[in-house]
């Protein structure tokens, strides 16, 4: 006698790849047609309210109670449905937005820097940022640090209180130029008899513009920051 299960296990594996196909679309088509949509759910009430024993009538209410339950479940499908569509269009509108900052320049938080020195050193941008000086200070220097964390280049900032400006044009103190690398720059002001360390910010060119795939937010790819988010740009020049 046949094992059936033997017999049906041979003929599946003899399944042709458009006949294990169309055996996929059937049972996905199957699963479909046996979800119950709110037509289908109000077709069954009519039904049942027209076959109840009259002697013993169906509570209506709890119809109307699913059927209010089930009319809030799609109302928030089409309601998610609409959102993410909302969704995937302001991303595509923040990209296009963010387009806009091609070229220009923004300033944002931060002290880790990186130079870059093209084929003719004449052309190297200069480094410019800003320090809020505090009130009281006597003196204010700008540090700058090769990765290894050697002191490069010191320089004597305006001591007044307020927001100052400063330029490093990649000059060493040894009276060189610094190579294209990383560095960071560090401005402390002597406040009494304290040496303070002031929070630096940068400006910096924008080359392109992103969207973070954890986030959804704006990143922009600059030539001395780096990649920072949107939320990090204080100014935009």
């Amino acid at each position: 006698m046949l094992d059936m299960d033997i017999v049906n296990a041979a003929m599946v594996r003899q399944r042709s790849p458009e006949e294990a196909a169309a055996a996929a679309a059937a049972k996905a088509a199957n699963a479909k047609n046996a979800e119950l949509n709110q037509d289908d759910f109000l077709t069954l009430m009519i039904t049942q309210l027209k076959h109840q024993d009259p002697f013993k009538p169906m509570d209506p209410s709890q119809y109307v109670g699913q059927l209010a339950q089930f009319s809030s479940v799609a109302g928030l499908s089409d309601m998610n449905k609409n959102i993410t569509a909302l969704t995937n269009s302001l991303r595509g509108n923040q990209v296009l937005d963010g387009a806009a900052l091609i070229g220009r320049t923004v300033i944002a938080d931060g002290n880790q820097i990186y130079r870059f020195v093209p084929d003719a050193p004449a052309e190297a941008i200069p480094t410019q940022g800003a320090v809020e000086v505090p009130a009281g200070a006597s003196s204010v220097q700008l540090l700058v640090r090769d990765s290894a964390g050697t002191l490069v280049k010191s320089l004597a900032l305006d001591a007044r209180s307020g927001l100052r400006g400063f330029t490093w044009d990649g000059s060493t103190d040894a009276g060189g130029t610094a190579p294209s690398g990383a560095y960071e720059i560090e401005v402390i002001a002597r406040v009494g008899n304290e040496n303070v360390s002031l929070n630096t910010s940068v400006a910096a060119q924008v080359s392109s513009v992103a969207l973070d795939p954890a986030t959804g937010a704006l990143t922009l790819d600059t030539d001395t920051l780096g990649e920072i988010p949107m939320s990090e740009v204080e100014r935009v020049l």
